[in-house]
This record gives structure tokens, C-alpha cells and sequence, in this order.
């Protein structure tokens, strides 16, 4: 998203998760859904690829590298994505 379309210059996107609570106590599973930008007012956009039946629980936090990677491969990814 450019400062054209609201969002901010320079900034990452947000990711967005469902929180999944399991049943056999085990830590809940945290399934990535899609993005969010914060627009120039200050609200956010969400773009979701997926939208979660299971759950009315969605977070929105700074995108987190999956173990093994760096956060700066992370963010090389996230800036060559079409």
C-alpha cells in the first residue's frame, strides 16, 4: 500500500491472526490471515486471505519471522512481494 492509497510511507504492514483455542489444553495455534495498514486517521485496513469460522478472535501485531529467520530475511520478503 503506497501513501497514495493510505498508507504510510516507510512503515510495514501489520499481520493479522486468529487466535484457534485448543481443546486438549495444548497453547492455542496463532493461523496467519492477512494484513493490515494503518491509514493516515489513524484506523486500519484489514485485508484478510482467509476469514476464520471457528474463532471471533482476531489480533493485529508487528509482523514475527518464523523461527530460523532472520528478521531482516522477513522483511526482504515482505518488500519483494508483487
Amino acid at each position: 500500500m503506497s501513501e497514495a492509497n493510505g498508507g504510510q510511507p516507510g512503515r510495514r504492514p501489520l499481520s493479522v491472526y486468529a487466535v484457534i483455542e485448543r481443546r486438549d489444553g495444548v497453547r492455542p495455534y496463532w493461523m496467519k490471515l492477512g494484513a493490515a495498514f494503518t491509514n493516515r486517521d489513524g484506523s486500519l485496513t484489514l485485508i484478510l486471505d482467509a476469514f476464520p469460522w471457528s474463532t471471533n478472535r482476531l489480533l493485529v501485531r508487528e509482523p514475527r519471522a518464523p523461527e530460523g529467520r532472520s528478521p531482516e530475511e522477513e522483511a526482504a520478503e515482505v518488500e519483494g512481494a508483487p
